[in-house]
């Protein structure tokens, strides 16, 4: 669900089960300051609890509710856009996942589909999120002292063929539905895996479905830039988990095999 900063600062404190935790803004707040100094592009999503209070509308009432889930991404300026991605700087943090968590990470988001490239785990913090316990956002300035290294990727991507021969794409699917079986990407706090019917929708959207923006016309070549879109599409439209999207747009390095 996509809110608005205001509506986001407005979040209440919580308490699940023994543990308690601040209110939105006390965790939220010293990112926006800080990336503040760069952009004034945020966007929001959240993932609402299982139980909220509504007004005599029937509205969702957001000045009484609280936001276990939380994603803020800190859309950089023109000057830091490179082939139609824009540099991103973003924080997630989940309060009722089996162990509380913050991230933090620095990555591209492609303006035309608004799906996330990140391609090293250097660029991903991780730490605990403990009870009544300020995060530590000093994280944010080593992601942005880092050298990045979203270009060298995405002209790779685009520099890599991928034919069109039925030999080899049944190959290659076969070797990434036996790669999301195997593979997995442990943050120290958990483990995250890609569904293994992901496979199945991405070679739909590459080659059955004509009204796909990835869709690829029989015989004619293209690059792993489509491929690998194709599969970030997957993970933007999963609105049922914000916290792992940056682990899950790592694995796929290990799925695609490049």
């Amino acid at each position: 669900m996509e809110i608005t900063i205001d509506e986001l600062l407005k979040g209440k404190a919580t308490k699940i089960k023994k543990n308690e935790y601040f209110p939105t803004a006390a965790y939220v707040e010293p990112f926006l300051e800080r990336m503040s100094k760069f952009t004034n592009d945020f966007r929001v999503q959240v993932k609402l609890p299982d139980q909220v209070t509504k007004t005599i509308d029937g509205e969702i009432n957001t000045d009484d509710i609280t936001y276990n889930r939380v994603w803020v991404q800190a859309v950089m300026p023109e000057e830091y856009t490179f082939d139609n991605h824009s540099e991103v700087v973003g924080m997630i943090y989940g309060l009722d996942v089996r162990k509380p968590i913050a991230k933090f990470y620095r990555g591209g988001l492609n303006m035309a589909c608004t799906n996330l490239t990140v391609f090293s785990p250097s660029f991903l913090n991780i730490q605990e999120l403990e009870s009544e316990t300020p995060l530590d956002y000093r994280c944010i300035k080593h992601l942005m002292e880092q050298t990045n290294d979203l270009k060298v990727w995405l002209e790779k991507l685009h520099n890599t063929a991928f034919p069109y021969k039925e030999d080899e794409i049944s190959l290659r699917t076969g070797q990434w539905l036996r790669n999301t079986i195997t593979q997995q990407y442990d943050n120290g706090y958990g483990k995250v895996k890609l569904a293994t019917s992901s496979v199945v929708d991405a070679y739909k959207m590459l080659y059955l479905k004509e009204d796909s923006p990835y869709y690829i016309k029989p015989g004619e070549d293209t690059d792993m830039f489509t491929v690998y879109n194709a599969f970030t599409q997957l993970i933007t439209d999963d609105s049922k988990d914000i916290v792992n999207k940056v682990e899950k747009t790592l694995l796929l390095k290990d799925i695609l095999n490049f």
